[in-house]
Formats: C-alpha cells, structure tokens, sequence
C-alpha cells in the first residue's frame, strides 16, 4: 500500500495509478468551520443550529451537515488521488454517526480499482475519528488525457 504525501498536487495517468494507493489527511471540526459551512450552504435545519434541538432528537448537540464534512474529498480526490488530471463521475456516502464540532477526523481515500480500458478509477473513501467509521463512502473518478492542439 502506498502512501501518497499531500504537500503537492499530483497529476497522475492512469498507467500511474495502481491499487491501494491512499491519501490520509485530518481535519478538525472548528467552530470557525461550522460556522462558514452554515452560512455558505445557506442551512436552515435546526439540527444543525441549535444544541437544543438536537438534545431533543438524542444528540449531545448540534450536528454538522453531511454535505460539508464529506465536501473535504473534492480537494483530495482532485488535488492528490487521482490528482489533477480527473474528474468525479459519481461519489455516494454512507453516514454512520454524526459529526460534532471539535471532533478531529481523519479522512481516508484509497484506489479500490483501477479500470485502464475506459480511464477510470474507483475509490473507496471514509472519515473516521479515532477508529471509529462514521462516514463511508466510494466514487469513480475518470482520469483525463491531455487534448493535443491542433
């Protein structure tokens, strides 16, 4: 299993790219983060605003929404593995427990597969705090060729 650093962007090929590569990265859950992540995707529900509610639902608070958690993929799956070079065709999420602010994740991207015929390589993704899965998920990402110029 490779391990690939993140301190640059990689532009893989797909004859790069091979199975069980990965990408480790952690996240903490700032409430500076939460915060941004409620205004900019405008979200009104109150799960994710106040402790309150969320008591009232059996949480310890509030929770963070899935979309802006998972949203930390697009830059590692874009920017690292596959990198630069590829575009995502589909990406689902399982969400297992819920995200609270302070909580440290650590986010997991790992080549399930790699189809060379048609360009394409599958990723099986998960955030994790501590050994804990909270979130599991996979994508297919096609990898791009350069357009010649003509």
């Amino acid at each position: 299993m490779k391990l690939i650093k993140v301190n640059k962007t990689n532009r893989f090929l797909i004859n790069d790219i091979k199975k069980n590569m990965q990408v480790v990265m952690s996240k903490k859950m700032t409430k500076k983060f939460f915060n941004s992540s409620i205004t900019y995707l405008n979200e009104s529900a109150p799960i994710h605003k106040t402790d309150l509610w969320a008591k009232r639902l059996g949480f310890k608070g509030k929770i963070f929404p899935g979309l802006a958690v998972t949203s930390m993929f697009s830059k590692i799956i874009g920017m690292y593995l596959p990198g630069k070079n590829c575009v995502i065709m589909d990406i689902n999420f399982t969400f297992k427990k819920p995200i609270f602010e302070n909580d440290l994740l650590v986010y997991k991207c790992k080549v399930k597969k790699v189809i060379k015929r048609f360009n394409i390589v599958i990723l099986d993704l998960f955030i994790n705090r501590g050994k804990e899965v909270l979130i599991q998920g996979s994508s297919r990402c096609k990898i791009l060729t350069y357009a010649s110029k003509k």
